[in-house]
């Protein structure tokens, strides 16, 4: 990964997301590197890690119009940077993939559920103050507005991030972003972001459901 030093803080911050992009490509066309891939040689983050905070980085910047980007972290699942605010917010990841296992999760939206459930468990102390990230696939047809039900109230993370693979194939990849915050007259939204084939550039619309 290409990165920079941020001045405050012992750690390494994406700089460019066009140019890390490009350096995902082979991870993510190989996706046995997502599944069982270790840490970078200099990034302290395993490859779905990094990868997944990507997604959500390039959505929050076109939510908020601010330069948000990730940095490693030696202890936890990296932290999700606002450089614009000097805000950072570090991130917990959690697998609902079939892979690399050959687990048979259920479908829609309870494959979600199970793994947000599994870190909810941890408690209060264990989500202060971060975003919880999931990673899932396979889910087929699920509905955001009972995933938000389910979970209201009933979490103590900053945000949850579900993170889904729509497709792949010869024209390029595309995932579904869905932000869930516990906070009265905020509304889930869900992106889809579209990764052309060449992984140059990325196209990003707001999923109605």
């Amino acid at each position: 990964m290409r990165i920079t030093e941020l001045p405050t803080m012992d750690r390494k911050v994406v700089k460019d997301l066009k140019i890390a992009l490009k350096d995902f490509e082979r991870l993510v066309k190989n996706p046995q590197f997502l599944w069982n891939g270790r840490e970078f040689t200099n990034f302290s983050l395993r490859p779905r890690e990094a990868w997944a905070n990507w997604l959500v980085c390039v959505v929050l910047r076109k939510i908020h119009g601010r330069d948000i980007s990730f940095m490693e972290d030696n202890e936890g699942d990296g932290f999700i940077v606002d450089r614009e605010l000097g805000l950072a917010f570090q991130t917990e990841h959690v697998s609902a993939l079939n892979v690399p296992k050959g687990k048979q999760l259920p479908d829609g939206e309870q494959r979600v559920l199970d793994a947000i459930n599994l870190k909810i468990a941890r408690g209060r102390d264990y989500a202060h103050e971060k975003l919880l990230v999931v990673f899932f696939d396979g889910a087929g047809q699920f509905f955001r507005s009972k995933i938000r039900e389910n979970i209201f109230g009933r979490h103590d993370f900053e945000a949850v991030f579900c993170v889904g693979l729509l497709d792949s194939g010869p024209n390029g990849y595309s995932y579904s972003i869905t932000e869930f915050r516990d906070s009265f007259g905020h509304q889930s939204v869900t992106h889809k972001v579209e990764i052309d084939i060449d992984f140059s550039d990325w196209k990003i619309t707001q999923i109605m459901q």
